[in-house]
């Protein structure tokens, strides 16, 4: 096909510099050719009488200049059409005429002068008659029709003349730059096509040679572009297939070790143990449930398996004590401290006396700080499925568990927050290590990034914040993620409060 193209090209080798220059061209002998065709018309309406010459009412008094001497007080036989006269005698008294009051007496005053210009353009004529008048004749040197009632609905013919000429001038740039506009524009339409289709990912489309060469050039690039994005398209296809490849193996490979560890965490638990051991086992149990339902989904979400989704309404009193105790339970996995600061209601102050002598011989420091009263809190409810909330709040403090200094722990924030006229449950965690870089703040949410190593500690595959943000999406939440002020990366979870 490039050679088909190829070919044609050569044949028409018009340029968008030729297409102009010919426009130019165009314009400049159709201009040329107006002004030539409005004279020739001018002096084909001379030749038959149609219009008067200019010089026609001073040829004709200068023809009839006898006759006027002769004709005494009624010479009106003998004035040109569109002049006026008037008679007056040796002292100037006026006897007859068609003169008004005033252009009698500037008629005079010439004659006495012997000026023979009047205003706006037009002359005198004096003529001494045979009985001692003298006739004095005022005249104009402009072309007029031959029909004098043309003279009083037009313009002069040389004023009409340039008014045509205008109007065909016109005409002329409007219709010759219509005309090219819409060769041009003929050629851009199908680059627009192609562009469109480009846009949309539609490739199964073919281009064609125009006879501009410019433009053809576009359409070459085009057509290259097209099958570059092809190639691109393939290959990011081919990486997300093996990505999907990669995250199916890896939670099938999960799987044994998976199961190893359950199945040993059960026999431990049919065994004799202290409360502290069993309250580990039971930690490593309830874990081991969760890292199955995270397996599960991911695997639906691999194979197109839709969920079906159990969902429920919970208080955010309720809502806050899982997502505490969840917190609690990975510091004390890590074996970190943690710090609360969480707006609870009063009434359930009660249960952190509790839940810290539960943490006593883990290794684990609770530490409870803030307010105890947040009134709005208690009447709020959540609609979700509680399950997922937990997945992806476990992932954000297991990452920030990971990436923490050991010795002081992570720090979880619980609160209400409004967004844009939404209240939200804001559940933030936040670490002590070297937080977000600028890289990891744009891609710490994607699939597979794993981030600058420097800051982890172990290999990982880049898939707790993915997880986390999917889960709190589904949700209607949010995920959110930055650098504390204070030092350490901050991770927020916003979970939809009706």
């Amino acid at each position: 096909m490039g050679d088909r193209i190829s070919v044609e090209i050569k044949k028409k080798q018009k340029t968008l510099s030729g297409l102009f220059l010919k426009f130019a061209v165009l314009f400049c002998v159709n201009t040329v050719l107006i002004i030539a065709g409005n004279i020739l018309l001018a002096l084909i309406f001379a030749y038959a009488g149609l219009t008067l010459p200019a010089n026609y009412a001073e040829n004709r008094l200068t023809e009839y200049t006898g006759e006027i001497r002769s004709a005494g007080n009624s010479p009106e036989k003998w004035i040109p059409a569109g002049c006026s006269y008037g008679i007056f005698d040796g002292e100037g008294n006026w006897i007859s005429g068609d003169f008004t009051e005033e252009e009698r007496k500037t008629a005079w005053t010439k004659y006495k002068n012997e000026n023979i210009y009047a205003s706006s353009g037009n002359y005198y004529r004096f003529i001494r008659q045979e009985n001692g008048n003298v006739c004095i004749v005022r005249y104009d040197l402009y072309m007029k029709y031959s029909w004098d009632a043309l003279n009083r609905i037009l313009p002069r013919p040389e004023l009409l003349l340039f008014v045509l000429d205008g109007v065909f001038f016109i005409l002329n740039a409007v219709f010759l730059s219509r005309y090219f506009a819409g060769r041009v524009n003929r050629q851009l339409e199908e680059l627009r096509g192609i562009t469109e289709k480009i846009g949309s990912n539609d490739l199964e489309f073919e281009t064609h040679p125009s006879d501009i060469r410019e433009i053809d050039a576009v359409m070459s690039s085009l057509s290259h572009m097209k099958e570059t994005l092809r190639e691109s398209l393939t290959a990011q296809w081919d990486m997300e297939q093996q990505k999907q490849e990669q995250l199916a193996s890896l939670t099938h490979d999960i799987k044994t070790p998976l199961t190893i560890i359950k199945g040993n965490a059960e026999l431990l638990a049919e065994a004799g143990l202290s409360p502290e051991n069993r309250e580990c086992t039971e930690y490593i149990l309830s874990n081991v449930g969760d890292i199955e339902g995270y397996l599960e989904h991911i695997r639906q979400v691999l194979y197109g398996i839709s969920e079906e989704h159990k969902e429920t309404t919970v208080s955010c009193t309720r809502m806050v004590e899982m997502l505490r105790q969840a917190a609690a339970q990975v510091a004390a996995a890590e074996k970190i401290p943690v710090i609360f600061d969480i707006e609870i209601p009063e009434e359930k102050a009660a249960r952190k006396s509790e839940e810290m002598e539960q943490s006593r011989g883990t290794g684990m420091e609770v530490t409870h700080r803030g307010g105890l009263s947040m009134p709005e809190m208690s009447g709020g409810e959540i609609s979700c499925v509680p399950e997922s909330i937990l997945r992806a709040w476990k992932n954000v403090l297991s990452n920030g568990a990971e990436r923490t200094d050991k010795e002081l722990g992570i720090e979880v924030r619980i609160r209400l927050c409004i967004r844009e006229g939404q209240k939200y449950l804001e559940s933030a965690v936040r670490d002590y290590g070297p937080g977000f870089s600028r890289k990891d703040l744009e891609y710490a949410s994607r699939e597979f990034y794993s981030g600058d190593t420097s800051r982890h500690d172990r290999k990982h595959q880049g898939l707790g914040l993915a997880i986390a943000k999917r889960f709190l999406e589904e949700q209607g939440g949010l995920l959110k993620f930055g650098n504390h002020k204070k030092g350490g990366a901050e991770v927020k979870c916003l979970i939809r409060v009706n």
